[in-house]
């Protein structure tokens, strides 16, 4: 070995121990920090919080800033909700009288939610298995029936 592979070798050596002996100063500092270990990671990052009334987890979807969630609620309410918990905005449900921006009850329970070309499609599938791919406005783009 040539002495200029030597000293590229001992350059990676002394980075890698550098590296090695920076991260356990930081592991030490943070034991020590913390004494009695009671806090954990979850304590030191705040966890968003998402209310258990907003339904199951139908969906998720990319968003804006990451990975939007769509959850329906118990009473057909379509819910998005961003990866950090925030609210973006719900779909109310109706059983005769449309509402703006409603969707019909008569459509079944939310299946998925897609995205395509940066408009949001919902995807219901009611007890008669009609499947339709429906607008974020409610309106139906196709229905397929399953027998």
């Amino acid at each position: 070995m040539g002495i200029r592979a030597r000293s590229m070798a001992a350059a990676v050596l002394a980075f890698l121990l550098g590296y090695a002996m920076q991260g356990n100063h930081e592991i030490a500092h943070a034991q020590d920090q913390y004494p009695d270990h009671s806090l954990n990671h979850s304590a030191l990052h705040a966890t968003p919080i998402v209310p258990k009334s907003y339904g199951r987890l139908a969906a998720a979807i990319p968003d804006s800033i990451g990975t939007g969630l769509v959850f329906e609620a118990a009473d057909g309410t379509i819910r998005f909700v961003s990866v950090n918990g925030m609210k973006e905005g719900e779909l109310a449900r109706y059983d005769t009288t449309p509402s703006q921006g409603g969707i019909p009850r008569s459509y079944g329970h939310l299946v998925a939610a897609v995205v395509n070309n940066g408009s949001t499609g919902l995807v219901f599938e009611d007890q008669q298995g009609v499947i339709r791919f429906v607008t974020i406005t409610g309106q139906v783009e196709q229905e397929l029936k399953r027998q």
